[in-house]
Parts: C-alpha cells; structure tokens; sequence
C-alpha cells in the first residue's frame, strides 16, 4: 500500500484534477441554465475560474510525487551494493 508512493501520488493529483475540472463545468452549466443574467455571469466564472483553480492545485501534489519519485531513484543509485 504504501510502497511506490510517489507514482501513487502523482496518479491521484491527475484524478483530483480531471474531477475538479469536471465539477467545475458542471456546476457552471447549472449555473447559466439558471437563466438569470448574475447566475449566467457567475457560471461562466466558475467553469473558467474552477477549471484554473484545479489545474494550478494539481502542480503541487504532482510536483511532491515526482518529488518523492526521484529521491526513491537517487537513494537507489548512491545505496551501497
């Protein structure tokens, strides 16, 4: 389970991302199917601004994964054989 913990980590910033984008989008469509001129504005921020929200956030759980990754590989070449 918590071996290879960095591809895991890296594998779940993916997901968090794509969902965050997904509910985003969502919640925007409802938003501007609500019809009113505020709730059309306000929907159309959130896809936009949601969608920007989650990408940015995803950076730095995929960038510890990728952290975790290569220090896993470095303590691997420079272990005593």
């Amino acid at each position: 389970m918590f071996n290879n913990i960095g591809p895991k980590i890296k594998v779940l910033a993916k997901v968090i991302c794509w969902l965050g984008i997904i509910i985003s989008v969502i919640t925007g469509i409802i938003g501007i199917i609500n019809g009113t001129e505020q709730s059309i504005v306000s929907g159309i921020i959130t896809i936009i601004f949601g969608s920007l929200a989650s990408w940015l956030g995803s950076f730095f759980a995929y960038g510890f994964g990728q952290l975790i990754e290569n220090t896993d590989e470095i303590r691997k070449n420079t272990s005593e054989r």
